[in-house]
C-alpha cells in the first residue's frame, strides 16, 4: 500500500542538507530508498546522460555495483531513452507489451519490469539523466498522481545538483554521479513550471495542446501566478520554438509609447523619432509575441491589435504602408475581460479573437500542496546563484517552522512573492537552516498575531515530545475554533467562519485539517 505521507518525506529529504552531496553514492542511496518507500516501488534507478547521448545506470536500489558499470542505453532506446528525448515523464502500466521497452536491462539484472514511471532529471535547459520507479507493490500500475509527483522529483533532484555546484561534469563521480548534458534538439520545452496541483497540471496540459496549434491563447491569472512562464511553455511546444519570443507589458507604457513599441514607427512620426524603429510584432515574426495585461490597453490600440489578428499586417506609427507580419499572439490578463466588454472598456470582437484557447492559472493560496515544493525549488535556485559568487558556499536547509510559516501565509503576490521571500532568506541566513526570522520584514508584518510566535528562531532540533506537543496544541486550537463556529442547531462545522477566527485562508485551514486527520 502506498505511503500516504510519502511525498512529504521526499520533500523533507530535499529540505535538509545532512544527506550528503547530491550525486554522491550515499546521497543516491538515501534518495532512492525514500523514493522507493514513498511510491511503494520495488526498484528505483538513476541513469545519467553523457556527452555522447548515452545513458549509463548510475544507481539501482537492488542492483550490485559490478552490474552497473557497463549498463548503457542510447538516448531514444527504451522507455528511459524516450523520456530523455521527449523531456517528458513517461508512464507505462505493462512494460512487456510496450513497444519502447528494452528488455536487455531486465535480463541483465534478472528483473521483470511491469509498471514503470521514467522522469527526466532536468533544471532549466540542463538535462542530467532520468530517474525511474519500477513495479508498484500492488502488482498493478502506479497511482495516477505519481506522474506529476515524479516530474517534481526530477526537477528537485536536478535543482539540488545545481545548487550544490555538482553540475560541472568534472566534479561528478563517474561511477555513480550525473553529468551535465544539454537537452537534445528534439526537446519540447525548457521552461520549469513546478507544481503537482491538479489545476496547474490541467493548465500545463492545455499549454502543450495550444503549442500544437496556431490558435490565439488567452492566459488568465492573478499577478505573479506565472502567466509569462505559461506563454513560454506554449512557445517552446510549438513549431515556432526556434523563432523569437518577445513579451510586452501593456500597463508599463503610455498609449503612444505602447503603439510604437508594438508596431514600430518611421522617422519623424513624433518628436524624438529621429530614425525608423521596428516594433515587437515585426521582431517576433516567425515566433511568438506575449502581450501581458492586455486588459489595460486603450480601445484605439485594441483596434490595431484586432487588425493584426485578422489581416496579419501592421502599420508603423507615422506610416501609411502596411507590412506583413507573422507573429503568433498570446495574451494574458488578471482582469475579468467579459465584464470590461459589458462596460464598453474592451472590444468584444477582440476578446473572442484572443480567446481561442483560454488557460486559467490558479493563485498560490489555492495551491497549498505546492508551497513546500516551490519553496525547495526556489531555495535551490537561490543557492545556485550564491555559488556563482562563492564556490565554497554551502546551501542551507529550511526548518519546519519556516515551512509552516510559508504554508500558512495567503501570498497575495503569488509565486513571485514566494520566490522573493526565499531569495531574501537565503541572502540573510547565517546558519545551516533557514528559520522564520530570516524571512523579510514584510512577511512577518503580514502574518497574523496567532502565528507571530512561530517567528522565533529555534537553534536546536525539537524532540519528538516537543513536536507532538506543538501538534496537539495546534489541533486543540483548531477544534475549539470549529466548536465555536458551528452552524446553530445542526452541529455542522462552518469552516469559513473558523478559518476567519484563526486568521488563515479557508483552503489552508481545510488542508491542515486533512493533514491532522480531523474529519466530521
Amino acid at each position: 500500500m502506498e505511503n500516504k505521507n510519502g511525498f512529504a518525506k521526499i520533500l523533507a529529504f530535499f529540505q535538509v542538507q545532512q544527506n550528503g552531496v547530491p550525486g554522491d553514492p550515499d546521497y543516491n542511496t538515501a534518495f532512492c530508498q525514500i523514493l522507493s518507500e514513498a511510491a511503494s516501488a520495488e526498484e528505483v534507478s538513476i541513469w545519467h546522460l553523457d556527452n555522447e547521448d548515452r545513458l549509463h545506470m548510475g544507481f539501482g536500489t537492488n542492483v550490485a555495483p559490478e552490474e552497473i558499470s557497463d549498463m548503457t542505453l542510447c538516448a531514444g532506446e527504451g522507455i528511459s531513452g524516450a523520456a530523455v528525448l521527449s523531456r517528458q515523464t513517461i508512464v507505462v502500466s505493462d512494460a512487456w507489451v510496450h513497444p519502447q521497452h528494452d528488455r536487455r536491462v531486465d535480463k541483465r539484472i534478472d528483473f521483470r519490469t511491469v509498471a514503470m514511471i521514467s522522469t527526466p532529471i532536468i533544471f532549466g535547459d540542463t538535462l542530467y539523466g532520468v530517474v525511474n520507479i519500477l513495479n508498484h507493490s500492488s502488482g498493478g500500475p502506479f497511482p495516477t498522481e505519481w506522474k506529476e509527483r515524479m516530474s517534481a522529483v526530477g526537477i528537485l533532484y536536478a535543482s539540488a545538483l545545481t545548487a550544490s555546484g555538482r553540475s560541472d561534469p568534472d566534479e561528478l563521480p563517474r561511477e555513480n554521479g550525473l553529468e551535465k548534458k544539454k537537452a537534445p534538439k528534439s526537446s519540447k520545452t525548457k521552461t520549469v513550471f513546478v507544481g503537482v496541483n491538479r489545476a496547474v497540471q490541467e493548465a500545463l496540459y492545455l499549454c502543450g495542446k495550444a503549442g500544437r496549434t496556431e490558435i490565439p491563447v488567452l492566459i488568465r491569472g492573478e499577478t505573479g501566478t506565472g502567466k509569462e512562464l505559461a506563454a513560454c511553455r506554449i512557445h517552446e511546444a510549438s513549431d515556432r520554438k526556434t523563432g523569437p519570443f518577445f513579451d510586452v507589458g501593456c500597463p508599463a507604457l503610455a498609449e503612444t509609447l505602447l503603439e510604437s513599441e508594438l508596431f514600430g514607427h518611421v522617422k519623424g512620426a513624433f518628436s524624438g523619432a529621429d530614425r525608423d524603429r521596428m516594433g515587437k510584432f515585426l521582431a517576433a515574426s516567425g515566433g511568438t509575441l506575449f502581450l501581458d495585461e492586455i486588459g489595460e490597453m486603450s480601445l484605439a490600440c485594441q483596434a490595431k491589435i484586432l487588425r493584426v489578428l485578422q489581416e496579419k499586417k501592421i502599420t508603423p506609427v507615422g506610416s501609411e504602408r502596411s507590412i506583413d507580419c507573422d507573429a503568433r499572439v498570446i495574451a494574458a490578463t488578471n482582469q475579468a475581460l467579459l465584464e470590461k466588454v459589458e462596460q464598453g472598456r474592451f472590444r468584444e470582437d477582440l476578446y473572442y479573437r484572443l480567446c481561442g484557447i483560454e488557460i486559467l492559472l490558479p493563485p498560490l493560496r489555492e495551491r497549498v500542496e505546492d508551497i513546500s515544493l516551490l519553496s525547495m525549488h526556489f531555495l535551490n535556485k537561490a543557492c545556485a546563484g550564491q555559488r556563482l559568487q562563492n564556490p565554497l558556499y554551502r546551501p542551507p536547509g529550511i526548518s519546519n517552522e519556516a515551512l509552516e510559516m510559508l504554508n500558512t501565509f495567503n501570498w497575495p503576490g503569488n509565486v513571485r512573492q514566494l520566490e522573493q521571500a526565499i531569495f531574501a532568506a537565503v541572502a540573510i541566513c547565517e546558519t545551516g537552516r533557514i528559520h522564520p526570522v530570516d524571512f523579510p520584514v514584510w512577511l512577518h508584518k503580514a502574518m497574523k498575531k496567532d502565528y507571530g510566535k512561530s517567528s522565533k528562531r529555534r537553534d536546536r532540533i525539537e524532540s519528538p515530545a516537543e513536536i507532538d506537543g506543538r501538534f496537539n496544541e495546534e489541533r486543540n486550537q483548531y477544534m475549539k475554533a470549529l466548536d465555536r463556529t458551528k452552524y446553530p442547531g445542526t452541529g455542522r462545522w462552518n469552516l469559513s467562519a473558523a478559518a476567519r477566527q484563526l486568521g488563515i485562508p479557508r483552503k489552508t485551514f481545510s488542508y491542515r485539517l486533512k493533514k491532522m486527520g480531523i474529519v466530521q
